[in-house]
């Protein structure tokens, strides 16, 4: 069984944003939102789950500001984005292996983040998909985004 279920999303990294987004709309029709940290805008994709056909909403395709050195695999342009089932303990495996991961996780109402380094020294987010509950203090709209 693979560690990986699916593409969880694809962020480009633009010295412009809103301007990016705009080309999309305007000349593709996407329709995105601006995320809730003022500076990015994404859409949800909807997908069909494959086990029990239910529609879903992944993967996400936004559009951030660069931040930092463009020579950092941080700051490539773009990040990839991949579904997995256990986040920590698939950051365990990669650390144990001498794969470079990053020491920082984030944790949200849709989910848990973590990045690791490729060979070639991309950036590659690893995204689980959770539910929490309302009272969670890790939910946005209890401002801990």
């Amino acid at each position: 069984v693979s560690l990986v279920h699916g593409v969880g999303g694809v962020f480009i990294q633009s010295m412009d944003p809103e301007a990016l987004a705009g080309w999309y709309s305007k000349h593709l029709e996407m329709e995105f939102e601006e995320h809730p940290d003022g500076g990015s805008y994404y859409i949800v994709f909807r997908t069909r789950d494959l086990q029990n056909g239910e529609i879903r909403e992944n993967p996400v395709f936004a559009i951030e500001p660069v931040a930092g050195d463009l020579a950092e695999p941080s700051s490539r342009g773009f990040t990839l984005g991949l579904r997995v089932g256990n986040l920590d303990e698939t950051l365990q495996r990669l650390t144990e292996s001498g794969v470079a991961v990053e020491d920082r996780t984030l944790v949200w109402e849709g989910g848990k983040h973590g990045w690791m380094v490729d060979h070639d020294g991309n950036r590659v987010e690893l995204y689980e998909e959770i539910l929490l509950p309302p009272d969670s203090p890790y939910r946005a709209d209890q401002g801990n985004f």
